[in-house]
């Protein structure tokens, strides 16, 4: 509760907090580390100052790290609380267990068992395990208090499919391992809270889940569409994923935050994009369910760079989403660019109207999967759209040749970056829908237009566009390219009707 004038204001949800993944600061390599901690010194006063209260650090199966140490003393010093966990799960069973207890371990639809992955959550023994890893872990992060407890980061879950397991959803598997560690912790640590992530195979509820009182729902819909507001009716795909969560939060009593993605460079394909009024009436929706908490996942420097509305957006709807929120990218514009800001302020304006074309389906690198995007029509990537990002580029353009401001040089870099992908990526769609002799050849082009616009983003300042720019784009990018090749093989067209 913050006094304001004398009266008590209580801020629109409880828990605002932002979350990275722990392995883009390059911790095992020192220069990349020093340059993520550089951003991380201005960002989180940046966080301080618009009232958000959290900071998830999460974890992977791979990383050594459960947390980013030289961020400590800011954290606290701004009253930022720290949070834990992650993709933890198969971190809490040690797997050397498997050369004695090979049954803890999932199984395999043949029944094979692997050291790798979740676990049997039909034997005893195992969920005792994971419990007793749950408390360790906790016990070496008290400053926390809340757990995340995630499965393996896999879009089916690699749940166990042993004869008794089989007969489970994933839900429900999922569900008994979160129990299991939420009644051991809850013995021995009061008020902690145990998320259970609603995520890929476990996004609907199953109406048999009987999570236990401290295990707290967090809903993750990342497959949502980011053109249309959560509890926009008009939106198939939305109308889909909100009628999940209210089916959820009767099940968990109400206890439940919300994970959502405005600023994920890897959804978003590393492209600029803007959606501040998507954002607004999203935590609108979501405070009308008495969700308790929300956050945001970035990727340091980077999303502050292509997505700086989304970031200002949600920091100020976790506040209060009451506000119009044409006035963030007014105050955006004045704080970056001063007496350019009018100029700038149309260029975000121009990119906000082309986002809206775009988002129907979030993931755009991956356009082979948007005709299946249920209940929206596929995003017009068409000459409008890309004429937006056209006119953004010249409006920074002109601010960088009046100004020399090194930001607007940056930002025109990736507005020209998103146009030719987008425009590689309507060309690829287009091969994939046309005459069977041409689809390879005009496919393969409209690769090529994509793969050629990384070059765009490479002349960034990597003091601007950090370490996931400099290095982990890069890598992405060339994942994306793989697979929209391999999209391209005869095999997969003839698998697939036309327009698929």
């Amino acid at each position: 509760l913050a006094l304001v004038s004398g009266c008590r204001v209580e801020p629109a949800f409880a828990r605002r907090a932002i979350a990275s993944d722990i392995m883009m600061w390059h911790y095992d390599l020192p220069q990349r580390l020093a340059l993520h901690l550089e951003h991380d010194r201005k960002f989180i006063p940046w966080m301080a100052a618009r009232g958000l209260n959290g900071f998830f650090f999460i974890r992977h199966a791979q990383d050594s790290r459960a947390r980013i140490d030289e961020l400590g003393v800011q954290l606290r010093g701004q009253a930022i609380a720290p949070e834990y966990g992650g993709h933890v799960l198969e971190l809490l069973m040690p797997r050397d267990l498997f050369q004695t207890h090979p049954d803890y371990f999932a199984a395999a639809d043949d029944g094979s068992r692997a050291p790798r992955g979740n676990l049997c959550v039909s034997n005893p023994d195992a969920l005792a395990a994971i419990a007793r890893g749950a408390l360790a872990y906790v016990g070496e992060y008290r400053d926390g208090g809340i757990l995340h407890v995630w499965g393996a980061d896999l879009r089916e879950g690699g749940w166990c499919r042993c004869g008794r397991c089989r007969e489970l959803s994933p839900q429900l598997q999922y569900l008994a391992a979160v129990n299991a560690i939420a009644e051991q912790i809850g013995q021995e640590v009061a008020g902690l809270k145990i998320m259970y992530l609603a995520y890929h195979d476990t996004l609907e509820p199953d109406p048999a889940m009987r999570p236990l009182p401290n295990v707290w729902l967090e809903w993750a819909a990342r497959e949502r569409c980011y053109s249309h507001a959560i509890d926009d009716p008009r939106c198939g795909t939305n109308r889909r994923y909100f009628d999940g969560l209210r089916r959820y939060l009767g099940l968990f009593g109400g206890r439940a935050q919300v994970f959502e993605y405005y600023g994920d460079a890897i959804l978003f394909g590393g492209l600029g994009f803007a959606s501040p009024r998507v954002i607004a009436r999203d935590l609108r929706a979501y405070r009308s369910l008495g969700i308790a908490g929300i956050s945001c996942l970035t990727f340091g420097a980077y999303s502050a760079f292509a997505y700086p509305l989304n970031l200002e957006m949600f920091a100020r709807a976790a506040r209060s989403p009451d506000f119009e929120p044409e006035q963030a990218a007014a105050d955006i514009a004045a704080e970056r660019y001063g007496a350019c800001a009018a100029e700038m302020r149309r260029a975000y304006e121009a990119i906000e109207r082309a986002s809206q074309a775009v988002l129907r389906y979030g993931d755009v690198m991956r356009p082979w999967k948007i005709a299946e995007a249920p209940g929206c029509a596929p995003p017009a990537l068409g000459a409008a759209t890309l004429e937006q990002f056209d006119e953004a580029a010249r409006a920074a353009e002109r601010v960088w040749q009046r100004a020399r401001i090194p930001l607007a040089a940056a930002e025109r870099q990736l507005w020209r970056f998103s146009r030719q992908t987008l425009e590689g990526i309507a060309e690829y769609i287009a091969a994939r829908r046309g005459e069977p002799r041409q689809r390879r050849a005009l496919g393969e082009r409209a690769v090529g237009k994509i793969e050629r616009a990384l070059s765009l983003i490479r002349a960034v300042s990597v003091e601007i566009k950090g370490t996931w720019g400099a290095w982990d784009l890069e890598r992405f990018h060339e994942i994306w390219l793989r697979r929209l090749r391999a999209e391209l093989s005869e095999n997969h067209l003839s698998a697939r009707p036309s327009g698929s």
